[in-house]
C-alpha cells in the first residue's frame, strides 16, 4: 500500500564502516523517491569505537546532515541520528558522544554476542537445538541489560538472531523460547516512553520477511508501547526508503494508528492514513 507521508527511520551514509553514499546523494534519492524525510543513524560501535575511529566518522556524518538540511530545508526533514552498537561494551564514550552532540534520534542495537562473536559470524547448521537455545538465551539477556541504558530512545533490531538463523539448512527456528526475556524488554520499552523499530532490511533478504514479526508489535502495544519507528536499514542510495509501505502497513495491523519520528530526542507521530 502506498502512504503518503513515509518517513525512513533507520539510513546509513558514507560515514558509517558499511555505507556507501553521501547524505547529499541520500537526499536527492529521498526526494526523488518521495519521502518526506529520512533520519541518518550511522554506527557508533562501542566494542570498536577508537578502532574504527566512530568519534571521528560520527562528527562527519553530523557535519553532512547540516549540509544537506542546508540545501533540502524545503523539501525534506533530515533527522540527525546514530545507531549506537553494543553501547554496554563503552558505556563512558557512548554517553560522551551523545551528550556532546544535538541529536535527533539514538538508536540502540546490539549485533553480538555476549564474547564478541557476530550473529553473523556462526554457522548456525553446525550448532544443535539446544545450542542455539543456549545462544540466543544469553543474547536476550544481553539485550535487556542494554535497555536498562536510558540514553537511547529507539530500540532497533528486537529480533536480528532470526536473520542469520533462518537458513536454508535451519529454517524456520523459532525464538518463542525467548517470549519471557523478550516481554520484559518490551515492557521496559514501554514503561520507560522508548521507541520499538520495525525494519525492512530483511524483507530484502533470504528470509523475506519484516522484523520484528507482528506478534511481538503487537506484544509491545498490549504492555502500553506507543512509539515505533519504521526504518528500511538502508546503506546507500539503491534501499533508501525501501519497502516503508509494508513496514507501515504492518504496523496499522498490529493496531498502531500512527508512527513516528524524532526530533530532539522527541517522538513526532504520524498517523496511518
Amino acid at each position: 500500500m502506498y502512504y503518503q507521508k513515509r518517513f525512513d527511520g533507520h539510513v546509513h551514509s558514507d560515514c558509517s564502516p558499511r555505507g556507501v553514499d553521501s547524505v547529499i546523494s541520500l537526499c536527492e534519492q529521498a526526494v526523488h523517491r518521495g519521502l518526506f524525510g529520512f533520519a541518518v543513524t550511522d554506527c557508533c560501535d562501542c566494542d570498536r569505537f577508537d578502532e574504527m575511529q566512530f568519534a571521528e566518522r560520527v562528527r562527519e556524518s553530523i557535519y553532512c546532515v547540516y549540509k544537506a538540511r542546508s540545501v533540502f530545508e524545503k523539501s525534506l526533514i533530515i533527522s540527525n541520528g546514530l545507531e549506537v552498537g553494543q553501547p554496554l561494551d563503552n558505556i563512558g564514550k557512548a554517553n560522551k558522544i551523545i551528550d556532546g552532540f544535538p541529536f535527533d534520534v539514538i538508536l540502540a542495537s546490539v549485533k553480538k554476542y555476549p564474547d564478541g562473536i557476530k550473529l553473523s559470524d556462526i554457522n548456525y547448521t553446525e550448532l544443535s537445538e539446544n545450542e542455539i537455545k543456549r545462544l540466543l538465551e544469553s543474547y536476550y539477556k544481553l539485550l535487556l541489560e542494554t535497555t536498562d541504558w536510558d540514553n537511547f530512545d529507539v530500540l532497533s533490531q528486537l529480533t536480528l538472531p532470526m536473520r542469520y538463523i533462518n537458513s536454508e539448512a535451519a529454517k524456520y527456528f523459532s525464538i518463542r523460547h525467548c517470549d519471557d526475556i523478550i516481554e520484559t524488554i518490551l515492557k521496559k520499552l514501554a514503561e520507560n516512553g522508548k521507541g520499538l523499530e520495525v525494519n525492512t532490511s530483511a524483507l530484502r533478504g533470504s528470509l523475506n520477511m519484516i522484523l520484528p514479526p507482528i506478534r511481538y508489535l503487537r506484544m509491545f502495544r498490549e504492555l502500553g508501547g506507543e512509539f515505533i519507528t519504521v526504518g528500511s536499514g538502508s546503506h546507500s542510495c539503491a534501499s533508501i526508503g525501501s519497502d516503508l509501505g509494508e513496514g507501515i502497513s504492518l504496523v496499522y495491523e498490529a493496531g498502531f494508528s500512527s508512527y513516528c519520528y524524532y526530533e530532539k530526542r522527541k517522538p513526532v507521530l504520524i498517523n496511518i492514513e
